[in-house]
């Protein structure tokens, strides 16, 4: 990307490192990745990075429910400066209107990034966060690295329910949360969309590679991914090594 998006954060393109949520993430160490490195985290992980002191580069969520039920959590992780720069949906500013986005120069919105010519994301029709936060380390990066990515949700947990509009509510915190790297990723009350995990989230994947194949194709320009997990699921479309082949 040019001066006009996120990519102006940086003199030059540096590799990314971009933080799924998945259970195979449960024994991974985050603060092993450090400080210095370009790490990019999504949705409701802060909730552990807050636990062990440790936040990424960049916050992306691009889930329209997820932002506005914790749009006062999302709002404080911007106002305390957690991360150096954030990426949401402009939805959630419909619950911010005294936010004075003028004033937070780090704050990128994905619907702005969707019709910048000279970002990735203007090819962009199915997404995640997930694929949006790869999409995103894609345009800033010079490589890519894909942990926790596993694409095999349980769709609806026992300690959850389907409401009348689709979305599922959490009833109580779980003791054992199988979809996610740490069990109370989701918590009493929360609300969220069913994972769909093959409809939505896989099917963003794939539209990824598409992308990065175009522009391959195109421009001559390769983005080299790795996926460091061999579970089925993304496995399929990037280049794929054990989370110990890690090159740092």
């Amino acid at each position: 990307m040019e001066d006009q998006s996120a990519g102006s954060v940086y003199d030059r393109k540096p590799e990314c490192i971009v933080l799924g949520n998945g259970a195979s993430l449960k024994n991974f160490d985050l603060k092993s990745l450090g400080t210095d490195r370009v790490t990019i985290g999504c949705c409701l992980a802060y909730r552990e990075w807050e636990r062990i002191d440790w936040y990424p580069t960049f916050y992306v969520n691009a889930d329209n429910v997820v932002l506005k039920h914790q749009e006062k959590e999302i709002r404080k992780l911007i106002e305390d400066k957690k991360c150096k720069g954030y990426l949401i949906s402009r939805s959630v500013m419909d619950d911010w209107e005294d936010f004075k986005i003028e004033d937070h120069k780090e704050v990128f919105f994905l619907e702005d990034l969707r019709i910048n010519p000279f970002s990735l994301f203007k090819n962009v029709l199915n997404f995640c966060s997930g694929s949006v936060a790869a999409l995103f380390a894609c345009d800033i990066g010079s490589k890519v690295h894909l942990l926790g990515f596993d694409c095999d949700y349980v769709e609806l947990i026992p300690e959850s329910i389907q409401k009348d509009d689709g979305t599922l509510i959490i009833t109580q915190t779980p003791t054992e949360n199988p979809n996610y790297f740490f069990d109370d990723y989701q918590r009493t009350g929360d609300i969220y969309n069913k994972p769909n995990g093959k409809k939505v989230h896989l099917q963003s994947w794939k539209e990824l590679s598409i992308i990065l194949k175009f522009v391959e194709d195109m421009y001559k320009v390769v983005i080299p991914i790795t996926n460091y997990n061999p579970k089925q699921s993304i496995a399929e479309f990037f280049e794929t090594k054990l989370i110990e082949d890690l090159p740092f």
